[in-house]
């Protein structure tokens, strides 16, 4: 929780900042661009944590599959639950009032141009970390742990600095805050939604898996948070649950950062914050600001905070 409130404190720092500059916006168009190498290199450095990590690259046979199956499960279980709550909420693609759906359609086109080229360049960044860290990090370091220890610290600052640059990027449109406002009541409904369609297709996924219905849920609830859930699943004797649990939370975050530019377009802009779990409110916020609407953001943040909050509460319930 330390981290969740020095993320915070960062971007709503910069955020304050950028919204006195306002009147000198066009002097940080860079911002976006640096924005993208921060995101690249981060990618890259998480590849190359799993890469190296063990647990990841020897579990990838029979556990593999189990979280890759449950991964389809949970996340097709969230987005389905947003698109139904979206429409109902009359809310169009681009998660705006289905006023002028022509107008709309024609600036997604514009903002989503080069999106599936952005989602190339992420997972080669993902594949190439991973290789890196496979077969270069055990030769540079004797023991892997020192450097997970190592590369964790880079990876909290790197994070500081992308969150930092998303805080600046949103305040100097300054368009959150009216977004806010604008999207009223509408913006609880989404991330209820998400993660209820995360534990429903999880229990759906214990009654036709090896693991029971609640080693299933309990596995679901862990919403992209492989530093905390896998871990709480272990200690509570489930060992093999708990081996699915960190390999479906790692695929689910990294799903999400490769994905969002691609389902933003073709599934819609408030769907696509519900596919990295908890992630959408720090690390893949600045690919939701990029690849939608300022005004998702909010509902990203949302999503990501609900599942934050429910990952301890729900995964001690279930697995008691």
């Amino acid at each position: 929780m330390a981290l969740l409130f020095l993320y915070w404190g960062i971007m709503l720092i910069c955020y304050a900042v950028a919204s006195k500059l306002r009147d000198r916006k066009e002097k940080f168009g860079f911002v976006g661009e640096l924005t993208n190498v921060v995101i690249y290199i981060l990618v890259f450095l998480m590849g190359l944590r799993m890469g190296a990590n063990s647990e990841v690259t020897s579990n990838l046979g029979t556990i593999g599959l189990q979280s890759l199956g449950i991964t389809v499960f949970t996340v097709g279980g969230s987005i389905l639950a947003v698109h139904f709550t979206r429409k109902a909420l009359k809310l169009n693609k681009q998660g705006m009032p289905q006023l002028d759906e022509e107008g709309e359609e024609d600036a997604a086109e514009q903002q989503n141009a080069g999106g599936l080229r952005f989602t190339v360049i992420i997972l080669a960044f993902v594949a190439g970390g991973m290789a890196a860290g496979y077969f270069i990090v055990p030769e540079i370091f004797k023991d892997v742990e020192d450097f997970q220890s190592m590369s964790g610290d880079w990876l909290v600052a790197g994070i500081c600095v992308l969150l930092g640059l998303a805080g600046f990027s949103l305040g100097i449109e300054g368009k959150v805050a009216q977004s806010f406002r604008g999207a009223g009541l509408r913006v609880a409904f989404i991330p209820v939604a998400a993660v209820a369609g995360s534990l429903i297709m999880g229990a759906l996924y214990g009654i036709i898996s090896p693991l029971t219905v609640s080693e299933s849920v309990a596995v679901s609830a862990g919403f992209g948070w492989y530093t905390l859930a896998p871990g709480m699943i272990t200690e509570a004797g489930f060992a093999v649950a708990g081996a699915v649990s960190f390999m479906h939370n790692v695929i689910r975050e990294t799903l999400g950062i490769v994905i969002i530019p691609v389902a933003a377009k073709k599934i819609g802009y408030i769907e696509c914050t519900s596919i990295p779990g908890v992630a959408a409110m720090d690390v893949c916020l600045s690919i939701v600001e990029r690849s939608c609407r300022a005004e998702t953001v909010v509902y990203s943040f949302c999503t990501g905070a609900l599942m934050c909050v429910c990952v301890p509460v729900v995964v001690t319930l279930v697995i008691g």
